[in-house]
């Protein structure tokens, strides 16, 4: 992230404007000054060159600190996008096999039921041919004339 240099504690912008006369017009410059330079402009001590470059340092470091932040987060998001889209295939698949399962025994339970229903129906139509059918006793007899 770029950081203007009155971004940095101590550097206001009339000291901003100081450094920006001796070549010092970035926060990167400001990092890559020595105290000893940073001391050649006015205003600026040894102490304040310290805490202004420490300052600057800190900046940087808080930087670091915000991308290496913002990279996990990420990365913990794509994870967890993952995770989420590997659930939701497996939850597609467990419906698919319990559709086919369910499939598979509504066509057992018909086969099995056309079956029962193919055993009455030969059990209704042998007790309906043996209701039909007189006994023998009943019958007439064919063919032969009765006697007088």
């Amino acid at each position: 992230m770029k950081h203007l240099l009155t971004d940095i504690t101590g550097i206001g912008e009339s000291t901003a404007a100081l450094l920006a006369e001796h070549g010092i017009d970035s926060v990167t410059a400001l990092r890559k000054t020595s105290i000893k330079k940073l001391c050649r402009v006015p205003g600026f001590s040894e102490t304040r060159a310290t805490v202004v470059l420490a300052c600057a340092d800190e900046l940087k470091s808080a930087d670091k600190a915000l991308k290496r932040a913002e990279k996990d987060a990420l990365q913990t998001a794509i994870q967890a996008a993952k995770k989420e889209k590997k659930a939701i295939r497996q939850a597609e698949k467990d419906a698919e096999k319990a559709a086919r399962l369910a499939a598979k025994d509504v066509k057992k339970a018909t086969r099995q039921a056309e079956k029962e229903a193919a055993t009455l129906a030969k059990q209704a139509a042998k007790n309906a041919k043996k209701a039909g059918t007189p006994n023998k006793a009943d019958k007439p007899n064919k063919g032969k004339k009765k006697k007088k």
